[in-house]
């Protein structure tokens, strides 16, 4: 801080630009701090967790290549059971699912939503 105090003394000879000399001193990082650019993105996004589960198919949306599932707790994911709708990785994983059917899969979060990436009949 002493090496502003120095220069605002140097720059500040005439009395009438002191004040306004200490402002733009005082203000240049903030103003600098608010045009600094954003980090880029990184090229490829980390992978999320993953998991395998148990459970019931209660809906299908083969349109949206969307399956709804009362699963079983999921412990690797921290998810107790519920009713929750997920993601297919690729719409063939809808080959053969019927609603009430049991199922086992496996899940990974993609974008920060569940997907299944594989399922099958225990």
């Amino acid at each position: 801080m002493s090496d502003l105090l120095e220069l605002t003394m140097v720059l500040c000879r005439p009395l009438i630009l002191c004040p306004l000399v200490l402002a733009l001193l005082l203000a240049a990082p903030a103003v600098y701090a608010a045009q600094a650019p954003e980090p880029a993105p990184a090229a490829h996004p980390p992978t999320g967790r993953s998991a395998k589960g148990v459970g019931v198919v209660t809906e299908i949306n083969a349109e949206e290549a969307v399956v709804t599932l009362r699963h079983e707790p999921i412990p690797a994911l921290g998810w107790p059971s519920m009713v929750m709708p997920f993601h297919l990785a690729s719409p063939d994983l809808l080959k053969g699912l019927k609603v009430g059917q049991r199922v086992a899969f496996d899940t990974r979060e993609a974008e920060g939503l569940p997907e299944i990436t594989a399922i099958r009949k225990p």
